[in-house]
This record gives structure tokens, C-alpha cells and sequence, in this order.
């Protein structure tokens, strides 16, 4: 099996310690290092050319933190050590045993003042006049510094507890009496035993089994209409030549059942790169250019090939129920997806994922994935003014039913007629505003 190629990011002293653990995990791992001076430093790094990493692993939450918000983003999942309070009795036992040094009078960053009392707490020590700066994302190691030679130069302080080493050589530099919080051995191995995990989780996702199933709409009716059949082969020649395409771009082969109806063997991995995250069908602006007829497609993924078919048809009849020439993807854990490369592009679950959707289910009387399918849609829609067709095509139903949801959702108070719209004949039709903090609150209250 291929071993999970870990970035680890850090200073250099603690990226030398966490490889030092990693080598217990050498038949799994393989490491990169890239060391810096500074955190800032951090979005370079990412975007610098190299061997893409399975997992990206910082030494604190600052550097991690960069990574976040770097652009162009890490495509690699990201991870850090955590500085927890048993991190803290290594610099206590350096200032007390070693530097003979009172305790009354320190500062601290990272960690928030109940994590350090907790700790005193703990050993037992009373300490008085404990400084903290607590942070939770990017900070400069220039602010640290200042933070901890202000209250040192002003005499409120003796000493200075950072989890930087920049500022930590820093305020050593400048005279203070500055201790450095490392990582534990064993955080780091907790860290890297979710990180494999997750690298791991994530290969056998990519090599999941995926199936296309695309077909030709209407090819019946083409048949039929084309009298000598001549002209029914010809969209098939324009049709086949873009499918060979895309089979290539997924690094798959292609099958024809005839009758308009081809199937694509692949990847999971190779379908999500290509279709960028499963919300474009490159190939279906040529398609449409091409040929007279739309055509639409179903993606099924899972781990048999069974499993990847049975869900490749499943997306087949979402797309065919939407209309012609569309695209949609049924995951292994019942997510659909799609359209794809369309602005209607939702996602929902064919499965119940919270209680709170469960009781929506039983408050107006509709199936799960219906609730699902309202819930991912609400982005998309003018939530002040929702009419039965708009809501009818979002969520792929009837307009009789989406009168009737918008009925059992005014019913349940969870929306109100907004107006009503006159049309040239008949009964002027009803626009109801959705009241989103209605659904929200009853979400909120099915979290545990």
C-alpha cells in the first residue's frame, strides 16, 4: 500500500520533533519537511512548487491558521499539534527547578486563563498576578513580543511563557527570562494517528468504483421521426467522439449498449478532479453545440460495482425528472448532487441526517429527502417571494406538490402568503415568504 505523504510545517526545532515521532509510523509515512522563521511565511510555502502532500501538518494553531486563509487554499486536508495544558508542566518545571524563579508574576499567550489556573490548580501552586494573552488564529510574533516586554519592562512581570520561538528567542534577546511551550510526544501522536486516518479515508474514497450512465433523451421518438434511421446514427457519430473524450479525461473506458445509452467506467477520484468537485460536466457545452438532441447523465459511486451502478441509475432518474439534457451524482452515502453545470445546482441527502429533519418530515407530511431538498435550496431561491413553480423546479416535484408543501409550511407556520400575483386569467396565483428563522430554530433545536 502507498505509504501517506505528510507536509509537516513548522519552526525548525519543532518540525525535527514531530518527524522524530513520525518515524514510529515509518511503514505508513513518508515526510516532507519545510521549515520557516516566520508563520507568515506559511502561504508560500503552500503555494510553492512540490509534491502535492496527502495531509499538511503545522506545529500550533498560528502557522495552521495561515494555511486557512492562504490563497490559492492547501487542496490537502490540514492539521496541527495542540498545545493542551499538560503542555504547560514542562516550562513551569523549568522555571521553579531550574531557573529558581517565583512564580508570582508571568505572562502567558495561547492558552486561556481557566486552562493555566487549572494547571496550578493541578499541581498545587498559588500563583499570583498570572498576565494572559489568548489568541485563536493569525498573530504576529512581533505583537507576542511586545505583549510579553511590556509587562516584563514595566515590572508587572518575571517571566514570559510563548508558544512561538520567534518570540521566544526574541524576548531572550532582550533580556527577559522567556520560557518556550513545546508540543507533546504524545499530542503529536494523536495528531498524526487522526491525520493517517483521515489520508487514509480519503485514498480509498478516490478509488472508489464510479459509473456514468448516459443517455440520449427522447431517442425514441428521434428513431421514430428519423424515417430512414440515418439521421438518428449521425447524432450518435457527433455523440460518441466527445464521449471518448471525456472517458480519457476520467481515465476510464467507455461501453454502448445502443440506443442512445453509454456507460463510463472510472474512479471517484478521477470524476471529482475532472468535474471540479462534482459541480461541472465539462463536455456538456460541446455536447449541446454538437447535437440536436439533449442528452442527460447519471454518476453513481460506491464501493462494489454494484453499489456504483444501482446509484448511477438513481442519478439518471433525478436528472431525467428535472428535465432533459441534465447531470446528476448519487455519493455512496445517498448525497445527491446537481444539476451539474447549472445555476440550480443543489445538494441534499437521500438519508435522514438530523432529528430536526425527521420532525419537519412529520410536521408537513413529506418525505425526507423532500425536507432535504427545501433545506439546500433556500439559497437559491427569493425566500420572500416563492411561487409553487419556482419551488416546483428547485426541488424537483410536481407544482401540485409544492402548492401543497407551501401549504403545509404556512399551515405549520414556517411561512406566510407575502402577496398575490394577478395573472392574465384565472385565480391570481399566491407568493409565500419562507420563514427561514422558523426552520433554522427548529434545526438548532434538533442539535444535540
Amino acid at each position: 500500500m502507498r505509504k501517506i505523504r505528510v507536509a509537516v510545517v513548522g519552526p525548525c526545532d519543532s518540525v525535527h520533533l514531530i518527524c522524530e515521532v513520525a518515524k514510529e509510523y515509518g511503514d505508513r509515512v513518508e515526510v516532507a519537511e519545510f521549515t520557516y522563521e516566520d508563520a507568515a511565511e506559511v502561504p508560500a510555502i503552500i503555494a510553492a512548487p512540490h509534491p502535492a502532500p496527502d495531509i499538511w501538518l503545522f506545529s500550533g494553531v498560528v502557522p495552521y491558521s495561515y494555511a486557512v486563509a492562504a490563497n490559492p487554499p492547501a487542496k490537502s486536508p490540514l492539521f496541527y499539534i495542540p498545545h493542551t495544558g499538560l503542555s504547560l508542566y514542562r516550562a513551569l518545571l523549568q522555571i521553579v527547578c531550574l531557573e529558581k524563579l517565583d512564580l508570582d508574576g508571568i505572562s502567558f499567550d495561547k492558552f486561556t486563563r481557566e486552562e493555566i489556573e487549572a494547571t496550578f490548580a493541578d499541581i498545587p501552586l498559588a500563583v499570583k498576578n498570572i498576565y494572559v494573552r489568548e489568541f485563536h488564529g493569525i498573530i504576529s510574533a512581533a505583537e507576542l513580543t511586545e505583549y510579553h516586554y511590556q509587562l516584563w519592562k514595566s515590572g508587572r512581570t518575571k517571566a514570559a511563557v510563548t508558544t512561538m520561538r520567534s518570540t521566544y528567542l526574541k524576548l531572550r534577546e532582550l533580556g527577559v527570562p522567556a520560557f518556550r511551550i513545546w508540543p507533546l510526544r504524545e499530542s503529536i501522536r494523536s495528531t498524526l494517528e487522526l491525520a493517517i486516518r483521515t489520508a487514509e479515508a480519503e485514498t480509498f474514497k478516490g478509488s472508489q468504483i464510479a459509473i456514468q450512465h448516459i443517455q440520449i433523451d427522447d431517442y425514441a421518438s428521434l428513431a421514430r421521426e428519423g424515417g430512414s434511421g440515418y439521421d438518428i446514427r449521425r447524432l450518435e457519430a457527433k455523440l460518441y467522439p466527445i464521449l471518448i473524450d471525456y472517458a480519457e479525461a476520467v481515465k476510464g473506458s467507455i461501453n454502448i449498449h445502443g440506443h442512445g445509452q453509454y456507460t463510463i467506467y472510472s474512479t471517484r477520484g478521477t470524476v471529482e478532479e475532472v468535474t471540479a468537485g462534482f459541480t461541472i460536466i465539462p463536455v456538456k457545452e460541446e455536447i449541446a453545440k454538437a447535437l440536436t438532441a439533449p442528452v442527460s447523465g447519471g454518476i453513481g459511486f460506491g464501493g462494489t460495482a454494484r453499489a456504483a451502478e444501482e446509484n448511477a441509475y438513481k442519478a439518471l432518474g433525478f436528472a431525467r425528472h428535472l428535465g432533459k439534457g441534465n447531470w446528476m451524482v448519487v455519493s455512496d452515502d445517498g448525497s445527491v448532487l446537481g444539476p451539474l453545470s447549472s445555476s440550480a445546482y443543489v445538494r441534499y441527502s437521500l438519508r435522514p441526517d438530523s432529528k430536526a429533519s425527521e420532525r419537519l418530515t412529520k410536521r408537513l407530511g413529506v418525505s425526507i429527502t423532500t425536507v432535504n431538498r427545501l433545506l439546500a435550496s433556500l439559497d437559491k431561491m427569493d425566500i420572500s417571494a416563492v411561487g409553487a413553480d419556482e419551488l416546483a423546479i428547485n426541488l424537483s416535484i410536481t407544482p401540485r406538490s409544492a402548492r401543497r408543501l407551501l401549504g403545509a409550511l404556512a399551515a405549520q407556520g414556517l411561512a406566510s402568503v407575502s402577496q398575490e400575483e394577478a395573472l392574465y386569467k384565472g385565480r391570481p396565483r399566491k407568493l409565500y415568504r419562507i420563514l427561514v428563522n422558523e426552520l433554522i430554530a427548529i434545526e438548532d433545536r434538533g442539535k444535540p
